[in-house]
């Protein structure tokens, strides 16, 4: 699989495994602050408790349109009020960090990408109406996704509700991505349809058994990737690609077939 998009190697990195040293992730010290160059497609400073105010100076003062945090990099708050009075945010990644209140989000109201871990206050995003790419640890208790019209990109992770079924799951009807890894359900009935989507992969959902309903969800997808999805049965990627007249690229079960 080639062309994995910093969210996706965000999610990655804040849900398996889980990041223990400075290398395994884009970032490095300029000065005295943390920066990555690539992780939000825009220049990132990473917030440390330690720092902070220096930290929030440094956003400010160089610009900074997008900011990250988590106990790996030095950022031990249990919530996100740093963020209130800083210039208007595009990108907030926040990881393994227990968080008590992040009503601050809220004042960014312009934010394009977002992912927080999901030990937080639930998150209403019909609030956060210019959200194009979000990285979502699912919380059965948030809401408003399916209102985000200019949502392009979705990563869900960590889908798993007692009814073992997709059609609780909202998605906007704009999407052209969606990634979904470690869900529950055995199979994709019940999920909304997005006829828009373009790309689509499955990763590490071991109850599912069947790839069969995509034809009819995601009519048009050029780009499908399935992995580690053991109760897949051989064949079942043929027959899903056979229905798929617009597929440039499909992987499924360790095979490319296209």
């Amino acid at each position: 699989m080639t062309g994995r998009s910093p969210e996706s190697a965000l999610g990655y990195a804040y849900a398996l495994p889980k990041p223990n040293r400075l290398t395994d992730m884009p970032i490095a010290r300029e000065d005295q602050f943390l920066v990555s160059r690539d992780l939000a497609r825009t220049p990132s400073l990473g917030l440390e408790s330690a720092n902070l105010e220096a930290c929030l100076a440094e956003v400010r003062q160089r610009g900074f349109k997008a900011v990250f945090g988590s106990p790996v990099f030095g950022f031990f708050e249990d919530s996100l009020d740093s963020l209130k009075g800083l210039p208007e945010l595009e990108a907030i990644w926040f990881w393994d960090v227990d968080l008590r209140d992040i009503d601050a989000i809220y004042e960014h109201s312009s934010l394009q990408r977002f992912g927080i871990h999901d030990k937080r206050p639930p998150v209403d995003f019909s609030r956060l109406p210019s959200l194009k790419r979000v990285v979502w640890k699912h919380k059965a208790s948030d809401v408003g996704i399916r209102s985000l019209s200019g949502l392009e990109l979705l990563h869900v992770w960590s889908y798993a509700p007692r009814s073992k079924s997709f059609a609780d799951l909202e998605l906007p009807s704009g999407l052209t991505e969606l990634q979904i890894n470690w869900a529950n359900p055995k199979t994709l009935d019940g999920m909304i349809s997005v006829p828009g989507l373009r790309r689509l992969e499955i990763a590490r959902c071991r109850n599912l058994e069947t790839l069969d309903a995509i034809p009819a969800l995601f009519p048009d997808l050029e780009h499908l990737v399935v992995t580690a999805c053991g109760r897949i049965q051989s064949g079942e990627g043929e027959r899903v690609v056979a229905r798929l007249p617009n597929l440039r690229h499909a992987f499924v079960k360790d095979k490319v077939l296209t």
